[in-house]
């Protein structure tokens, strides 16, 4: 038999079962893709929470949607902090025009937390790497 079969493509000794994903190899520079396993991720994720109050409607992402790069505190777990980020200063703006109060304002953190299985004080939103700036 030749040393190479000629029906099987080569592997270049890296041996890659049927069924395998991207992200279950490692291609020759050593590097593993993980580019199938975070989209298989971001569709798992639930969709979005639409709330609406005293006139004002919007809309907040599942916690693990939102970007890295929010600020340190946001990243430590200040929900209303994260709250504004994510809302911007327009529906802020309409929030404390139609009346909002803080109170109100805490209720759909606190939601938003129970619905993203985040208990209030619990571990922070980020990897510690992220919120340090990076890994070291």
């Amino acid at each position: 038999m030749p040393a190479t079969d000629p029906i099987l493509p080569p592997t270049n000794g890296v041996i890659r079962r049927s069924g395998c994903t991207a992200a279950d190899s490692v291609a020759d520079t050593g590097t593993v893709s993980l580019d199938v396993l975070a989209a298989r991720r971001a569709r798992a994720l639930p969709p979005g929470v639409r709330y609406e109050l005293k006139g004002v409607a919007f809309t907040l992402p599942p916690v693990r949607a939102l970007p890295v790069d929010l600020p340190e505190s946001a990243a430590a777990g200040d929900t209303e902090e994260l709250l504004r980020r994510v809302l911007g200063e327009d529906v802020i703006g309409e929030m404390a025009a139609a009346g909002f109060t803080l109170g109100d304002f805490e209720l759909i953190c606190e939601d938003w937390r129970r619905r993203n299985g985040l208990a209030a004080g619990t571990a922070p939103l980020l990897p510690a790497a992220v919120r340090a700036g990076g890994p070291r």
